[in-house]
């Protein structure tokens, strides 16, 4: 017996493929080897852009109220607080499951996939302000004007917060342990489970995380939706509106697809559907490959949601007109 990529056991025939030069190849013709490429496709494009942001634009963002009461101050340092503990335990979770099961698992792969996906964020406001953060909170200015063809917002006036920005992206495992629990309980209560209710199951649960974190998000006055379309938007008009095609895009971004994978993992001898044909390297090179996967398959969900909601708001958004100062 050996080990399969994902961390169970599998016949001796796995080491004897792994062992042959022929099979080594086959990798190339795998999801796998796909997204890998797709993976470092994506970490060499962050490298680039991050680098110049860094040699020439890079420089933290002024503090101070920008409008703020007391009150307000309160509630926004709060929801810091919060994305701080967040970000805490999404990274907890993950690296628990690695230490549990003396492995890397798909938990941390998908936590340094999202994580990775940070630099993608200006997407959003690509071609106007789609989307804002408080400028009260701990921030750098952005480097969208980095990003080739970007023309958004200011950078001089449009922060991206530590803890709601650059590291926020790790709290996405706050809707997939909701989802993989769902998953779970779902298959266990019911064996024979077709895959549309399984995928209804996990949409579900991915749904009602949204809607816990996503308010908390918004309410605080911690990030906004700047433009929104009125027709599909509740609270529209005000600061404190709430699209409802992110919240759905943001379920199954966040929450569904990351879900799924775990859960194929958890349950089928090759793992994951992108880690297909993984059984073909060497072992030792299999959790590089694998991170690589899941970073490309990461970043491209990421790109998508960041895509739709500026495409959205481009069609047929409209500005709240009355933005607090320190959402402006």
């Amino acid at each position: 017996m050996t080990t399969t990529p994902s961390g169970r056991t599998a016949d001796t025939a796995d080491t004897a493929t792994e062992d042959t030069a022929p099979a080594a190849r086959q990798w190339l013709r795998t999801p796998v080897a796909a997204w890998a490429v797709l993976g470092a496709l994506f970490l060499t494009a962050e490298a680039v852009v991050m680098s110049r942001w860094a040699i020439a634009g890079a420089r933290g963002f002024p503090s101070g109220a920008y409008g703020l009461g007391p009150a307000g101050r309160l509630t926004v340092g709060t929801f810091q607080a919060l994305s701080i503990a967040g970000v805490l335990v999404s990274i907890a979770w993950p690296l628990w499951l690695c230490r549990q099961q003396r492995r890397l698992t798909i938990e941390a792969m998908l936590l340094v996939g999202y994580l990775s996906a940070f630099w993608l964020m200006p997407v959003v406001n690509y071609s106007g302000q789609v989307a804002s953060y408080s400028k009260y909170l701990i921030a750098t200015t952005d480097w969208g004007p980095f990003l080739p063809g970007w023309h958004g917002p200011n950078p001089a006036t449009h922060p991206v917060p530590l803890f709601v920005g650059w590291f926020a992206l790790a709290e996405a495992m706050l809707w997939v342990l909701p989802t993989v629990w769902a998953l779970e309980t779902a298959v266990r209560r019911r064996p024979n489970l077709s895959g549309p209710r399984l995928v209804l199951a996990g949409f579900s649960a991915a749904m009602v995380a949204e809607l816990v974190l996503e308010p908390v998000m918004v309410f605080s006055g911690g990030y906004i939706y700047v433009s929104a379309v009125p027709a599909l938007t509740l609270f529209a008009g005000h600061w404190y509106q709430i699209p409802v095609y992110a919240t759905v895009i943001a379920s199954l971004v966040y929450g569904l697809i990351p879900g799924l994978m775990c859960h194929y993992d958890h349950h089928h001898p090759q793992g994951a559907p992108i880690l297909r044909g993984l059984q073909t390297l060497p072992r030792s090179a299999r959790p590089w490959v694998a991170t690589l996967s899941v970073v490309g398959m990461a970043q491209l969900c990421f790109l998508g949601l960041a895509v739709s909601y500026a495409v959205i708001a481009a069609l047929g958004g409209v500005p709240s007109p009355d933005l607090p100062a320190h959402l402006r």
